[in-house]
């Protein structure tokens, strides 16, 4: 058997076992046994393959069949060109969420963002999960120091791993969303919360719903619990003209605009679309 009738093999499997994007996934696969990239497959495809090789491939074909998800076969996601570690006691990165680190960053850099500009910003990234947001922002920003706080504990041992690849400092809490930040004030509060309603959990994919951690994805019935959570505690915890930005569900804008203008504690909210269009980060200064 050659590389190329292998892979083409095992796109078969897991286009039989419904698994999307069987193709670029069988092709991954291969490059993450092999440790190569996309340029190398093209250029062993007419090589033959060993049986060793043959067999770790298609036992690694059989478990994304099963629809467990790529990243988590592999143990890492790229976000914002940084590589994350990932297992089922963290959400999967996506690349929706970059536009909420992308934001945040363009804040603290001071890119006209309508926004106050600082010299130093102290951001606590809530619900940190892998950390890939905060990690993100402590390798863009220069001038942030990132406190990171998860309701897991697997969560927050993860992201402390995440941090240490990546080479950066953050501090790390453990608990129910500001309780472990107890009376501290932020410059920036970022976060990416559950959001998905209760009853569209049972209708996500399989790879979502059957292994992603369901507290990273449960919002409640509306979706809103954790927006009426944060937006209601956060001016307790942000300093003068401190920043709230959150990312939301495309459906999500005008609810999430209205609970932070009822606190009658911020200034202008502003919507921000991710590249198909879709609303997808909200950002508010605090009076």
């Amino acid at each position: 058997m050659l590389v190329r009738e292998m892979i083409k093999r095992g796109e078969t499997q897991l286009n039989r076992a419904h698994c999307t994007d069987a193709g670029i996934d069988a092709e991954r696969l291969y490059c993450y046994l092999q440790n190569v990239d996309k340029v190398k497959v093209f250029l062993q495809a007419n090589d033959p393959v060993e049986e060793a090789t043959r067999e770790a491939y298609f036992n690694l074909i059989e478990e994304r069949a099963k629809r467990i998800p790529l990243q988590y076969i592999t143990g890492t996601q790229e976000f914002m060109g940084f590589p994350f570690a990932v297992n089922e006691d963290v959400l999967i990165p996506r690349q929706d969420t970059e536009v909420l680190a992308e934001q945040a960053a363009k804040i603290i850099g001071g890119e006209g963002t309508g926004v106050r500009s600082r010299r130093k910003w102290n951001v606590l990234d809530l619900c940190c999960g892998s950390g890939n947001v905060g990690i993100s922002l402590a390798k863009i920003c220069a001038n942030a120091k990132v406190t990171a706080a998860d309701l897991s504990g697997k969560a927050v041992e993860t992201a402390k791993k995440n941090a240490a690849a990546n080479r950066v400092k953050l501090t790390f809490l453990q608990g129910n969303l500001f309780e472990p930040v107890k009376k501290k004030r932020y410059d920036m509060i970022v976060s990416n919360p559950p959001y998905i309603p209760t009853h569209m959990i049972p209708i996500l994919q399989d790879e979502i719903k059957a292994h992603e951690p369901l507290m990273a994805l449960d919002g409640g019935e509306d979706g809103l619990d954790f927006y009426r959570k944060i937006i209601d505690r956060a001016p307790v915890h942000l300093s003068r003209q401190g920043v709230l930005i959150l990312e939301i569900g495309q459906d999500q804008a005008e609810e999430v605009t209205r609970l932070i203008r009822d606190t009658m504690t911020f200034s202008k909210v502003h919507v921000v679309k991710d590249l198909p269009g879709n609303n997808r980060v909200v950002y508010a200064a605090a009076l």
